[in-house]
């Protein structure tokens, strides 16, 4: 049929008194005319193609349709039919001209292999879009590992068209890369980094889309907006963004607040620092003083009837405070935050929930509060925070105790005015 076609068009060229060249030219009109019909063959089939997928989908849910339509993977598909169209004439046009017939057919070939890749590339996007809308995308995110294979069919591509240009077998072409591997992994170093991390993310669940991370080395404090196989976009809490190299999340210190946010509680863990000056043995003054505040009575009635009794066992009948065991307004202190946490209705009491004597510091003895909120909402658990150590820092005074704090301008002011006021005194004394 090729041949009938040629004859047709040698004899219209001869009859309009083209004698030289006619063979080339031939070719050459044939070939432009089975582009322009390869490109009706495309338009037509891209049409139709998406024309079908619209009606026979039609009114049902899902979006898979449409990602392969946002991915343009239909308009590339439509190049197969086009390209098996030219395929019969490729081959034995310009037989006469072998160089241009081989220009033509690598080309044609080169061809057929971006349009297979490109649409292989389409189809994993649109894979990738659909998984985003299932509720497994919070859980895991597949981007790192669509882009790795993205790239493998890419460098796949690559080899393939080198080869077909070059006219050399895959096999030599690839001993002559691995002989340039050592070269090719310095200059690739930063995407076969990003690729290794990208499937590790995605494997071990490290980072997920919509986690709270924080990177001190990337100056990453945010929410994870995207995973890619080269970056990760950490959107911060002053709205800034901030990209980290995807590999920098296997290999550095990641805090992943994942798990706190899952739970459903958040941890506060804060100290005041009671100054160790003010710390002393209750008397009986003090004790009855302590038996009017709430959640006290009980416990200092008891821990009094059990020192009693212990001293008494042990013969410890002495007025001396420093014999034998005795309350401290701290030890009371303490008992009382953690029956004030104990009873606080936004606070979770099936964690750990308690009142703590750290190890005395320069600033004195630190006083934590390690307990879990109900809620994880930024917002709420500041609230809850602040509303906790307010009472705390209000209530300190009541047992007879000082929080510490270094000393200000005032405190210096207040203590030279009254100095000097000493002075001015003892010096009229002294005059009168």
């Amino acid at each position: 049929m090729i041949q009938n076609i040629e004859q047709l068009v040698l004899q219209w060229l001869e009859s309009l008194g083209l004698a030289s060249g006619t063979v080339f030219l031939s070719n050459l009109i044939i070939l432009v005319c089975v582009i322009s019909l390869a490109y009706v063959i495309y338009y037509a089939g891209k049409r139709i193609m998406i024309a079908l997928v619209k009606k026979l989908v039609g009114k049902k849910k899902g979006i898979w349709h449409i990602n392969l339509l946002r991915k343009r993977f239909f308009h590339r598909l439509a190049f197969i039919p086009a390209l098996l169209f030219i395929n019969p004439f490729i081959r034995t046009l310009f037989l006469a001209q072998e160089y241009i017939s081989r220009f033509i057919v690598i080309v044609y070939n080169v061809l057929s292999v971006a349009v297979v890749s490109a649409i292989l590339i389409s189809f994993l996007s649109a894979l990738e879009h659909n998984y985003r809308s299932t509720k497994y995308a919070r859980r895991s995110s597949i981007k790192g590992i669509i882009q790795a294979l993205q790239t493998v069919i890419v460098i796949v591509a690559v080899i393939f068209s080198v080869s077909l240009v070059v006219g050399v077998k895959i096999n030599v072409l690839l001993t002559a890369l691995g002989a340039a591997s050592a070269v090719l992994m310095l200059v690739f170093k930063d995407p076969i980094l990003g690729l290794v991390g990208g499937i590790q993310l995605s494997i071990n669940r490290i980072v997920l889309p919509g986690d709270w991370i924080e990177v001190p080395s990337a100056g990453a404090d945010g929410t994870v907006m995207e995973i890619s196989q080269i970056s990760v976009k950490v959107k911060n809490w002053d709205n800034t963004i901030v990209s980290v190299p995807t590999y920098d999340l296997v290999a550095r210190p990641v805090k992943n607040w994942r798990g706190m946010s899952e739970s459903g509680v958040r941890r506060i863990k804060r100290s005041i620092y009671i100054d160790m000056n003010s710390v002393k043995f209750c008397d009986g003054e003090m004790l009855e003083h302590f038996r009017k505040i709430q959640y006290l009575p009980d416990y200092i009635d008891g821990k009094q009837e059990e020192i009693t009794r212990e001293n008494e066992e042990k013969n410890i009948l002495s007025e001396m405070e420093i014999n034998g065991r005795r309350q401290t307004n701290l030890g009371v202190f303490r008992a009382y935050l953690q029956r004030y946490l104990e009873h606080h209705p936004q606070l979770d009491s099936r964690f750990t929930l308690m009142a703590r004597q750290l190890d005395p510091t320069a600033n004195g003895i630190p006083l934590e509060i390690y307990v879990f909120t109900k809620t994880t909402e930024w917002l709420k658990y500041e609230a809850i925070q602040s509303d906790i150590f307010d009472h705390i820092i209000a209530a300190t005074p009541y047992f007879g105790l000082r929080i510490f704090q270094n000393p200000s301008g005032n405190d210096y002011k207040e203590t030279t005015n009254a100095l000097t006021k000493s002075v001015r005194e003892l010096n009229v004394k002294c005059k009168g």
